[in-house]
């Protein structure tokens, strides 16, 4: 049968065919075409393969057999050619061929053998010379493949890529008006923003809307200061999480901000990733899309978005999008930071003001202390901050004051870090150099706090006042890489001003003490001074001084300088009575020492000392100092005390000032005792001599000079010799 004697129904098939096309014509997407395309060859009475060309060769779109009036299960979904080999096969004109002959790939030959076919019509889905597919017709041994039958399948295969292409033209259309408005939405956005949340939450929803709301979304910010990337916004599906701050150099970002340049993978996405050194952050991404923000040539930041589980997701259109979105969101982008890091740090100042007028105003470290770690944690928006002071001592540093609950249960028990040792606080302390620890992951034998887990990096900054460290301003952050350089120069400089509030505390504290033994000693002085004897001085003087020295032992020792030794006259604070009682020779322990050499001696540990003489096993601090006036040693002022380094040099001074005015007092003493027996010496002659005067009885003479002169010296018996010489006519002679 021709063309001229078609049957009637082969005329009714034709036209339903052409009205098919007309479907095909006028679809509105890809989806409906693919559906028009469906519906031709379930009209058509042929065997009907349709594919269209992808990137390995050809790919299955729709297929029907007539006599199943199902698709062609034998039909493969893929076959693999190259560009070249679609041309070679495909890019001629419509043609019918036997099936033996046709010049077709074997996996469409052995399809078109197993259906019986006998004759095969190829007709080449051509546009603007590429070949965007091919529809294959098959024609079994009772069926006539008619030009007239075919002309409608033909028109199919013209019509089907200008279907494709009025739909990519709709489409681009429709995704350009899309751009258009997110840009000009983003627009309007950008110059109503006032924070970065505000901006990251619009930029976001715009991208939803225009490339889905299932894709992954991230902005990145660059840290040239420290050389990392910030990451403050990341949506996954729909929900807000957050990833740590990463160095520059690790993933795909790194690369946006080196070359400067968009990067889109949306094949064989993560061996590439990892071949241009990507580090994937989360669920490894099968279509990836970035784009630098670059403001003034230098990179401030990222766009990314991502699909975990679908390649080719993304076109030039999204590309173009995101190219065209990160030039306007860049300048905003960076004047807000601007704009927010001059207020940042603008608060920061004004800490450091408030602390400087702290400073200057008030002498009560412990509330200084107090506001300026509390300050530091809410307006630099830390994780936590404490304040270390070195021991006296030199050994260890002990917390003074720190925030939030860890900071309380550590000033409950005492919480103190060796100086010298491997944590941050005993480095800095040892080096008196300031440590930042921007990531402690990366960093070996850091000594990480329990109560503080959250701990991501720390900044350890010395209190220094010259070359003296007084303790450690110490931060911590819940972020990795949170210090930059403006950031540590601004805490430098709280730290040295609470080193200055700390040393007028010690200032102040030590000229109250110094006031106040001052005082007492002038106390002591004035009382010993008052003395009757020197017995009520010296005893005055000890218990005035362990009042001043806090119940340490004291013991004032007097000289015999005949027998070159030294007695304890009176003393307090000695487990036993022997110990008060004890003499040592000139040169011998420590107090002899003193004595012979005229020299003090301040002791920090009695058990390095081979001079000392241990009558209390439990001393471990000694202090002596000489009693001398007139460049004559009058004795010894010693004071011991159970703790090692008890004095100090203000000690050794205030009691060697002491010693001067109690040196003078016991020889004022001595001389005032030996005035007062002269006078009663001279009295009791006077006496005496009245009494003899008044008797001329030689008998009462010697009564009256024995008894009066027993009384003088207290002596118990008293005898008057008289020697009678018989050459001497009798006059008497005493002895």
């Amino acid at each position: 049968m021709d063309d001229k004697t078609a049957s009637l129904s082969d005329l009714e098939q034709i036209i339903r065919i052409h009205q098919a096309n007309y479907l095909v014509f006028h679809a509105a997407s890809e989806r409906e075409v693919t559906q028009a395309i469906a519906k031709v060859l379930h009209l058509c009475p042929y065997v009907s393969l349709y594919y269209a060309v992808n990137h390995t060769g050809l790919e299955r779109v729709a297929t029907y057999a007539p006599e199943t009036k199902k698709s062609v299960k034998d039909a493969p979904n893929t076959v693999e050619m190259s560009p070249a080999e679609v041309a070679q096969f495909f890019s001629g004109e419509p043609k019918v061929f036997g099936a033996e002959n046709a010049p077709l790939p074997e996996a469409f030959k052995s399809v078109f053998s197993s259906l019986l076919c006998s004759q095969v019509a190829v007709l080449p889905i051509v546009w603007d010379v590429e070949v965007q597919g091919v529809l294959l017709l098959g024609a079994t041994a009772n069926q006539a493949m008619t030009a007239a039958l075919i002309a409608p399948l033909s028109k199919l295969a013209e019509a089907i890529p200008i279907a494709m292409s009025n739909v990519k033209a709709k489409n681009a259309t429709k995704q350009r008006l899309r751009e258009m408005e997110a840009i000009s939405e983003t627009s309007q956005v950008i110059t109503s923003a006032t924070d970065m949340e505000q901006l990251y939450e619009a930029l976001y929803q715009q991208i939803s809307a225009t490339m889905g709301a299932d894709l992954h979304f991230t902005i990145a910010l660059h840290e040239p200061a420290n050389a990392t990337i910030e990451i403050p916004f990341v949506v996954e599906r729909g929900k807000r999480t957050r990833y740590e701050t990463i160095p520059v150099g690790e993933g795909l970002i790194s690369i946006l901000l080196r070359t400067r340049q968009p990067l889109m993978l949306v094949e064989d996405t993560i061996r590439r990733a990892k071949a241009l050194g990507g580090k994937a952050v989360g669920d490894p991404a099968l279509s990836w899309l970035g784009c630098p923000l670059i403001v003034g040539g230098e990179p401030v930041g990222a766009l990314v978005v991502q699909d975990t589980e679908k390649e080719g997701r993304f076109t030039q259109d999204d590309l173009r999008l995101l190219i065209s979105l990160s030039a306007q969101v860049a300048g905003a982008i960076y004047n807000i930071r601007l704009l927010e890091d001059a207020r940042r740090r603008a608060l920061q100042l004004e800490t450091v003001a408030e602390i400087s007028r702290e400073v200057s105003s008030s002498l009560i470290v412990d509330n200084l202390l107090l506001q300026a770690v509390t300050l530091v944690r809410e307006r630099f928006n830390f994780y936590h901050a404490s304040v270390f002071l070195v021991e006296p001592q030199g050994e260890y540093a002990t917390i003074r004051e720190a925030t939030g609950e860890a900071g309380l249960q550590m000033k409950r028990a005492g919480h103190k870090l060796a100086v010298g040792s491997k944590s941050v606080v005993g480095y800095v302390t040892q080096t008196k150099e300031a440590l930042v620890v921007n990531d402690i992951s990366k960093t070996p034998n850091y000594f990480a706090n329990p109560l503080l887990p959250e701990t991501k990096a720390e900044a350890c900054l010395p209190l220094k006042v010259g070359e003296r460290v007084l303790g450690v301003l110490d931060v911590q952050s819940n972020k990795s890489y949170a210090f930059n350089n403006e950031t540590i120069k601004i805490l430098q400089i709280l730290a040295d001003q609470l080193a200055v509030a700390v040393v007028n505390s010690e200032l102040f504290a030590e000229a109250q003490e110094r006031l106040s033994q001052h005082r007492l000693l002038h106390h002591v002085t004035t009382a010993a001074a008052s003395s009757t004897s020197i017995e009520e001085a010296l005893n005055s003087a000890v218990q005035g001084l362990q009042v001043t020295l806090g119940g340490d032992q004291i013991a004032i020792l007097l000289a015999d300088k005949e027998q070159k030794t030294l007695e304890v006259r009176s003393a307090i604070g000695y487990p036993n009575d022997e110990s008060a009682r004890l003499k040592v020779p000139f040169g011998v322990g420590v107090t002899g020492w003193v004595a012979a050499h005229r020299l003090a001696q301040r002791i920090n540990d009695v058990s390095k000392d081979s001079r000392y003489l241990s009558v209390n096993p439990k001393v471990r601090a000694e202090l002596a100092i000489p009693l001398i006036y007139r460049n004559e040693v009058l004795g010894v002022m010693n004071v011991e005390s159970p703790r090692q380094n008890a004095y100090s040099e203000n000690d050794e001074e205030m009691l060697g000032t002491l010693a001067g005015s109690l040196a003078a007092i016991i020889a004022h003493s001595r001389l005032l005792e030996q005035f007062r027996q002269q006078v009663e010496r001279e009295r009791l002659l006077y006496e005496i001599t009245n009494k003899l005067r008044r008797t001329t009885n030689i008998e009462k003479i010697l009564t009256i000079t024995t008894t009066e002169l027993s009384k003088a010296v207290n002596a118990r018996r008293a005898n008057v010799v008289i020697k009678v010489d018989s050459v001497a006519a009798g006059t008497p002679t005493e002895e």
